[in-house]
């Protein structure tokens, strides 16, 4: 998979659908499944399946007798849907997610890796637009360099 980078401003239509942005949908395994994830805070993500599943490997080990790791799982897991598209590559973002983002028409799709991000983008601009790309290395090669 090619790494998924850069940043994409679009819009929500009346319907509350968006098409993956091509830069994005190219690079993911063709022909693999995507998923909507309550992965991080205020954002939305979409995975392919092979990313998800290396993400949710570690609950494969979970103890049916330990409630709060099945607590976990069950709340992580129901936070996940598959990413379907209509004939005209469009798809609906189901209202929990939108709701969970805080999603208005405005939005910001945000490489990151292997997988991407969809936000609000007045949230984007809050929570990203008043860090520099010198401060971001400096955090990024800091925790590097303490691993």
């Amino acid at each position: 998979m090619k790494l998924l980078s850069g940043k994409v401003v679009h819009q929500l239509d009346t319907k509350n659908r968006i098409r993956i942005p091509a830069k994005y949908k190219n690079a993911f395994p063709e022909k693999e499944k995507l998923f909507f994830v309550e992965y991080a805070p205020d954002c939305i993500s979409v995975m392919p399946e092979s990313v998800l599943g290396s993400r949710l490997a570690s609950f494969d080990e979970v103890n049916p007798g330990d409630p709060v790791m099945m607590n976990a799982k069950r709340r992580i897991l129901c936070s996940i849907e598959e990413v379907t598209e209509d004939a005209q590559g469009r798809t609906q973002i189901p209202k929990s997610f939108r709701e969970y983002a805080e999603l208005g028409k405005d939005v910001v799709t945000v490489g990151m890796g292997d997988y991407v991000e969809i936000w609000s983008q007045e949230k984007f601009e809050a929570s990203v637009g008043g860090m520099t790309i010198q401060q971001a290395n400096a955090v990024a090669y800091k925790k590097s360099a303490e691993q």
